[in-house]
């Protein structure tokens, strides 16, 4: 429970920071975070915290993560078989610092995952922040691939 409750908090005040183009709140929150997880390199929720405050910081500039930094969030995309809360929040908040190519086939895989009703009714705001996301993202990367979903 503990979990979701700080993905929830930090979900929200990195969506208030976003809101309010606060540059250097995020900055703080991105800096801690990433000594957090300096000082728990084991602990992958610490990691993807920081990943999600760093991409909230892109996502002000339309930049795009590193390759290493995208091919980890793809490779633990590509371990999910069944979509849960975390993993959507998380692909939610991180969806804006991939290419849009790469991140094609998961959505295409939640959306799958959602309509065969396999999933809980709680995430459904959630695949929603997802599509719009990844539709923002795919007309800022100029990649109108992901239109063809919708």
């Amino acid at each position: 429970m503990e979990k979701k409750n700080n993905l929830k908090t930090l979900t929200t005040v990195l969506s208030q920071y976003y809101q309010d183009n606060d540059r250097q709140k995020l900055n703080q929150l991105t800096q801690l975070l990433q000594n957090d997880t300096i000082k728990n390199p084991s602990d992958p929720f610490m990691r993807h915290y920081y990943l999600m405050s760093l991409s909230t910081l892109y996502h002000l500039d339309f930049l795009v993560a590193s390759i290493d930094d995208q091919n980890e969030l793809i490779d633990y995309f590509f371990n999910i078989g069944y979509w849960q809360f975390y993993d959507l929040c998380l692909l939610a908040n991180v969806v804006n610092m991939i290419h849009v190519e790469r991140i094609t086939p998961y959505i295409f895989d939640i959306l799958k995952q959602y309509a065969t009703n396999n999933m809980p009714t709680a995430s459904v705001e959630t695949v929603s922040k997802i599509l719009i996301n990844a539709l923002e993202t795919s007309i800022i990367q100029k990649k109108m691939t992901l239109l063809d979903i919708y």
